[in-house]
């Protein structure tokens, strides 16, 4: 229970804290988080309570030194402080070391993690060799960070022992002298020896727990790092989205599918220049608008910023009239749909890779947008149909396929919104014109960012933009008209 109640907290808040914040982390890092926290709670339940009972100990066998000798109470008194106060600054130093550890540790495994889920690629283009020289230089460095965090748990290990022979040595010495002059006995001396060193033993368990304390300490600044961060809006508490800007479709909430942008301007660092600059644009209900632009001028982090990934910097985004955030998360989710360049299969069948799991998805909807992304047919023609098995990436699906269930998994909520980024990039020409067909049909607004003329000559409008800014809007007939426009050269380089 100690772990599986804060492991479960945990993995639902990486679930509601904004994308920008999982951005700047690594996935093996946010993987190894998770594991962190059994280990503080199998820790902290293994030797918490025992320590406790350790330090009575020591409070008892203290106050019998204290009775038999107050002047060798006070010395082993004083070695025991000493002993905590020396173990404070080398755990101080250990403690940073075990966050550097863990930074290690945590590369080593998304590298490891994205080499095996990479492997066919790597192996196709013979990047075998240049990723496993670059998988060893991460394993070389956490070898060194782990080597160095051992040093300096031998020198807290040997704290305890060294202070007790120390203490072991004043007593016998100071002792031993008030025994000639006759200010103790033999036998006081000795009773007072053994109980010195039973009070030793119990500060050296006190000692070892306050290491690993300070560990625990490293690993729980990373858990907070996480349960600290701002969650997604989203995720709050809404006002109450006003009935007036919501279309009723078949009984259920669901945009009509207006989008605003207005003076939106974001960047990835605030302390770098804007990735998009002053950005204006209003999509009407079923209207299919194009951006179209050269690598890196923003039109995939423009998308992000409509599908709430991001949030911008200046400016706002509006879903038929009401500010994105102030939405009803189910309105949301039920109304806009995503087909990103970077396709996500499950290990899982057909149906869940679809549907994600959402038990309310009929059949009647699975199979209309299987048939309007075109693989309902080649679904059908595998044993088990919809609950045949997809491997981890859908490595038993072709680029094509994968490409394919990815729209049918943006359809099967039937959307009014669809955010397209190199949707059909994998596809013939043919395929991609009878999905574009399926979509018009349906009526959904359309944000498309693609670069075959194929796909945005119809449409109703194109946005040009370069180095995040607009530079010409228009349809195909107007742009292609302007003959040294960059528009005009980047459909004749495609």
């Amino acid at each position: 229970r100690l772990s599986i109640v804060p492991a479960d907290r945990l993995l639902s808040r990486m679930f509601r804290i904004p994308s920008q914040y999982l951005a700047t982390r690594f996935a093996g890092d946010m993987a190894t988080r998770v594991q962190l926290v059994d280990d503080v709670a199998v820790r902290a339940a293994r030797d918490f309570v025992g320590v406790m009972i350790e330090l009575v100990m020591s409070l008892l066998f203290l106050g019998l030194m204290v009775y038999f000798d107050s002047l060798l109470a006070a010395l082993v008194a004083g070695l025991g402080v000493g002993n905590v106060i020396l173990m404070r600054v080398v755990s101080n130093m250990r403690a940073d070391q075990n966050r550097q550890l863990r930074r290690e540790q945590a590369l080593l495994f998304g590298i490891g993690v994205f080499g095996l889920r990479n492997i066919d690629n790597l192996r196709a283009t013979a990047s075998d060799d240049d990723f496993y020289t670059r998988l060893t230089g991460y394993q070389a460095r956490e070898l060194v960070a782990r080597q160095q965090f051992a040093e300096l748990g031998y020198v807290i290990a040997a704290l305890p022992r060294f202070f007790t022979l120390l203490s072991a040595a004043l007593v016998l010495g100071v002792g031993g002298w008030r025994v000639i002059s006759g200010e103790m006995s033999v036998g006081t001396l000795m009773g007072f020896y053994t109980i010195a060193a039973s009070f030793l033993v119990p500060i050296g368990t006190f000692v070892r727990f306050a290491d690993t304390f300070q560990i625990l300490e490293a690993d729980l600044q990373r858990i907070n790092d996480v349960m600290s961060a701002e969650e997604d809006p989203s995720f709050g508490d809404q006002a109450d989205a006003e009935p007036g800007k919501i279309a009723t479709l078949n009984g259920k909430l669901r945009l009509a599918g207006k989008i605003e942008i207005r003076d939106v301007t974001f960047g990835y660092r605030p302390n770098h220049p804007p990735m998009i600059k002053d950005f204006n644009l209003t999509i009407e209900p079923g209207q299919r608008v194009a951006i179209i632009g050269p690598t890196g001028s923003g039109k995939s982090t423009l998308l992000r910023l409509v599908n709430g990934e991001f949030a911008p910097w200046s400016g706002e985004i509006l879903f038929d009239g009401v500010p994105r955030n102030q939405v009803l998360r189910h309105v949301m989710t039920g109304s806009v749909a995503s087909v990103d360049q970077q396709i996500l299969l499950f290990s899982a069948s057909i149906r869940d890779n679809l549907t994600l799991w959402n038990p309310t998805v009929t059949d009647q909807q699975l199979v209309s947008a299987a048939n309007d992304a075109l693989i309902h047919n080649e679904i059908m023609v595998r044993p088990s149909g919809y609950d045949s098995h997809v491997e981890e990436g859908g490595r038993n699906f072709s680029g094509g396929q994968r490409q394919r269930i990815e729209i049918g998994r943006a359809l099967v909520n039937n959307p009014s919104v669809l955010l397209l980024d190199e949707a059909t990039s994998t596809l013939d020409a043919l395929s991609e014109m009878r999905i574009d067909d399926a979509l018009r049909r349906r009526g959904c607004t359309c944000l498309i960012v693609a670069h075959r003329l194929s796909t945005i000559r119809d449409c109703d409008l194109i946005i040009v933009l370069n180095g995040g800014e607009e530079v010409q809007r228009g349809t195909h007939e107007d742009l292609i008209a302007e003959k040294n426009s960059l528009y005009y050269e980047l459909i004749q380089s495609h």
